[in-house]
């Protein structure tokens, strides 16, 4: 008999291995199981909500999201490969859903069209592309100068969360925490003349299951498109030098996705950002996020 109810601490190996099994679902050289499993879903146990499915002790699915203000985020929502189709995806995501009916939700897509869909039934509808970009240090590509100062700003500094809170439209200094201490970020400033136009994270122990030892930036906001621009840039080139492999995820309408991708960036994946609000509670224009997990 299959069972949805609340995660606990225990159930989160099950639940990577889930994820562990679609992501290296049809590879013909998968990644191993890697030994320490990510902190991620951990802090999202602790600080939203996780559900799981499971069948006399065995776990065929789990969803998992987090609510910051007024937007509830869907973080999750893996189905075990033999078990797609069977509308675990469906109950899941009323679960975690439910503790938010007022609110935004959101997430990102991925191109599998039964997530799509299920998302759109659901009210989220879709809003823009969202490029996965990749460059790795042997790449070539155009470089520009900038004419940013980069200063690193202090671990847990009041005005990063406020500023981020400003442009990412979401106030969460549990997530800033997060990011110091588990994925070795550095928060920055980035400063024209002595003004701050803009903020940043720079995260050098946030690889993937692909890519370990990659470095992941954001999120990376600005009040204005062009000093958005000009705050990735500076934040690319400032991650360069301590870094092999550099990740960042560019909302599609975002102005830097071009030059990022003319500097060697690839794409390694396309999701679709879905919300139930019609006007989004973040410019893209203006923002970078952390990345999928936790937007």
């Amino acid at each position: 008999m299959i069972t949805i109810r609340p995660a606990h601490a225990d159930d989160l190996a099950q639940a990577f291995e889930i994820f562990y099994e679609n992501e290296i679902h049809g590879e013909s050289s998968p990644p191993p199981l890697p030994d320490a499993r990510p902190a991620t879903l951990a802090h999202i146990l602790r600080t939203g909500i996780v559900y799981v499915a499971e069948d006399n002790g065995h776990m065929l699915a789990f969803a998992a999201a987090m609510t910051r203000g007024k937007v509830t985020y869907l973080t999750d929502l893996f189905v075990r490969p033999d078990q797609q189709s069977s509308r675990l995806g469906q109950t899941l995501l009323r679960s975690v859903l439910s503790s938010s009916p007022d609110g935004v939700r959101c997430t990102q897509s991925s191109t599998d069209p039964r997530a799509l869909a299920l998302y759109i039934r659901s009210g989220m509808h879709p809003q823009w592309p969202n490029f996965c970009l990749r460059l790795e240090k042997d790449a070539l590509g155009e470089q520009w100068p900038t004419d940013l100062k980069v200063v690193e700003a202090h671990p847990g500094d009041p005005e990063l969360v406020e500023w981020d809170a400003q442009v990412s439209g979401r106030h969460r200094p549990q997530d800033h925490a997060y990011w110091i201490s588990e994925q070795e970020a550095m928060p920055l400033w980035f400063q024209h003349n002595g003004v701050t136009i803009g903020y940043g994270y720079v995260r050098l122990g946030a690889g993937t299951l692909w890519f370990p030892e990659a470095c992941t930036l954001g999120p990376i906001g600005a009040r204005t498109p062009a000093d958005a621009v000009r705050c990735v840039l500076a934040a690319v080139d400032w991650a360069r030098q301590r870094a092999a492999i550099l990740r960042i995820d560019v909302p599609g309408p975002h102005p830097s996705l071009a030059l990022l991708l003319k500097a060697g960036f690839r794409i390694t994946y396309v999701e679709t950002f879905v919300s139930n609000a019609s006007t989004p509670f973040f410019d893209s224009q203006c923002y970078i996020a952390s990345g999928s997990e936790l937007l």
